[in-house]
């Protein structure tokens, strides 16, 4: 499948790029410093703005499919999330791209619930701008055409991968690594069994 990444030089971003290419994908890495990563066989790289609709459009066209794991920009910042991903979805839908997964945060919607009482009380003060972008994120997605998924992530970490993920409607959710979360994302490219859905995951 030829995907492109959005966020491909962040930090949960070149997990999913290295990712995707080792499990045989032609990969595009978006993003603002896109030029530096290094070259390699199956990696193509397209310096742009996600907030930039033209460049998002160019970039997307003769994709098959989209993983999306955008960053703030700080505490203050409540709009990047929803604004860049609204010009993807755009894009996404103009251009016919089948495959559309897009990382958000566990603790967005119905999986409130989910997560333990020190993660609702940093969402409820100092994360609560993120938390409304995500939730504006998530409304833009849902009305996509494209067969999207949504991965609500626990608390990401930067430990090794352990290889085992637990994706969950309902169960309690902690924490989980980088690693662990790009292999669940580049997963959902093949496999449509939660499209047009919400899951949380944690480890």
């Amino acid at each position: 499948m030829r995907v492109i990444v959005f966020g491909a030089t962040g930090k949960t971003g070149r997990h999913v790029s290295r990712l995707a290419l080792d499990r045989g994908h032609e990969v595009t890495a978006f993003g603002r410093s896109a030029d530096r990563l290094d070259p390699e066989p199956g990696l193509s790289a397209s310096k742009g703005d996600v907030l930039e609709p033209g460049a998002v459009a160019t970039a997307v066209e003769g994709h098959d499919g989209a993983i999306v794991c955008l960053g703030s920009t700080g505490l203050r910042d409540s709009t990047t999330l929803a604004a860049g991903t609204a010009n993807i979805v755009a894009a996404v839908d103009s251009h016919g791209v089948g495959r559309l997964v897009v990382l958000s945060a566990a603790g967005v919607g119905d999986s409130w619930t989910q997560i333990p009482w020190s993660s609702r009380l940093m969402f409820k003060t100092m994360l609560r701008n993120i938390l409304a972008d995500h939730r504006a994120q998530e409304a833009v997605v849902e009305g996509s055409k494209a067969d999207w998924t949504v991965v609500r992530s626990a608390v990401l970490t930067d430990k090794p991968a352990t290889g085992t993920v637990t994706a969950t409607k309902t169960g309690p959710t902690k924490r989980i690594s980088r690693t662990d979360v790009a292999g669940y994302l580049v997963d959902q490219l093949t496999d449509a069994s939660l499209a047009r859905r919400a899951i949380s995951v944690t480890t």
